[in-house]
């Protein structure tokens, strides 16, 4: 018996070549019967492709009874809809196979991330991430750091959370610098990776802050791990303690947690005008 069920599926797969003789067998009740007979002569038999295709169609249909053909219709045009937005995100993403990367942000949501937003990265003194006192120039430490383990972790956020712009932002404590300033004319340059690091001269915090940034930049963007993505270097200055506190002005003393770099990861966004 397990034999001719066998056969006649093969020969129901072979006959239905068109979509029309398909539904004609469903409406008949054949495809029904044979898959009936076949999963009670044989319920642990393993199933072909076509055997699944019939499975899911019959499933299909016994919804389609129990919620209408309007409900029924209903949930095919909301699913089509879905089915063409995440065709289109995958476009806009430069997805070549729509299907695995829906895939894909399925399995990453139901492994479920802590939430929306992708972590920051802050790079402290406290936490062993040193410049040279007053200067931009990174220690040897640092920069190995930054190749080792920072730059791995950055790659993955990215992926992870599909952002394409990576914000690197210099802070310092509150202590007032002096000397003399060069920055208006070596910053760009510097961060073009047309001059060294070691130019860079500031003669206060906001500048100093910038400069830092920049040099971190520099490292970021030479390395190939991090290409196709955008990486901006900023300045917080003196005026953020961490974490997301505006300073008060009263800390004038040396802050190794406030002397860091944060690493912020966000999508590209486009700019909205503001109403007249």
């Amino acid at each position: 018996m397990i034999l001719l069920i066998f056969v006649l599926l093969m020969a129901l797969a072979s006959a239905l070549a068109t979509r029309e003789k398909k539904l004609e067998a469903f409406e008949d009740g054949t495809a029904t019967r044979l898959v009936e007979a076949m999963q009670e002569a044989y319920p642990d038999a393993p199933a072909d492709e076509y055997y699944k295709e019939l499975v899911r169609a019959l499933e299909a249909r016994k919804q389609v009874e129990e919620i209408g053909e309007s409900g029924a219709q209903e949930n095919l045009v909301e699913d089509a809809g879905i089915g063409r937005e995440a065709r289109e995100a995958a476009e806009q993403a430069g997805a070549d196979d729509p299907a695995e990367f829906a895939r894909n942000a399925i399995e990453k949501a139901r492994a479920g991330k802590k939430g929306e937003w992708p972590p920051f990265f802050s790079l402290s003194e406290a936490g062993g991430y040193y410049f040279e006192s007053g200067k931009a120039t990174l220690r040897p430490d640092f920069e190995r750091k930054l190749r080792s383990s920072i730059i791995p972790a950055l790659k993955k956020n990215i992926e992870e959370y599909g952002v394409d712009v990576v914000e690197v932002i210099g802070h310092t404590d509150e202590v007032p610098m002096v000397g003399q300033s060069n920055l208006d004319q070596t910053l760009i340059r510097a961060s073009a990776n047309l001059l060294p690091t070691e130019a860079l001269r500031s003669t206060d915090n906001a500048g100093l802050a910038i400069a830092r940034a920049v040099a971190v930049v520099k490292i970021l963007r030479a390395d190939t791990r991090l290409s196709g993505v955008t990486i901006l270097p900023l300045s917080g200055a003196q005026m953020i303690v961490p974490v997301d506190k505006v300073a008060d002005g009263t800390a004038n003393t040396s802050d190794q947690l406030r002397r860091r770099i944060e690493i912020r990861l966000r999508r590209s966004t486009e700019q909205v005008q503001p109403a007249n």
